[in-house]
């Protein structure tokens, strides 16, 4: 459950830039903010088109979860397919990689 390990590091690198937008790409709208709630989740979560789909097409995303590090420029940085626990540590050193750049 990668979302509440996002939300660590929602709140620790978004005053330096960070921004974390989850897509529900289900279609259970009523489920994911339920999930939301219980887990006091606060960054952003959109919802995938269901007639297109606009994360697959420009991000070629086609497996859940997988993140992605966008930079200013739009470019994707890095990109990981799955979450286990402990991606979250790769993940803030990409982050921080990022920064210095």
């Amino acid at each position: 459950m990668e979302l509440p390990r996002l939300e660590t590091l929602w709140q620790t690198y978004r005053e330096k830039g960070l921004s974390v937008v989850a897509v529900e790409a289900a279609g259970d709208r009523d489920r994911a903010r339920k999930f939301i709630t219980e887990k006091n989740l606060t960054f952003h979560l959109l919802e995938n088109d269901k007639k297109e789909d606009v994360v697959g097409e420009k991000f070629k995303v086609d497996s859940f979860p997988t993140s992605l590090l966008i930079d200013r420029d739009g470019r994707i940085m890095y990109y990981h397919v799955g979450f286990e626990k402990g991606d979250e540590a790769e993940l803030e050193r990409e982050i921080l990689d990022l920064g210095q750049k």
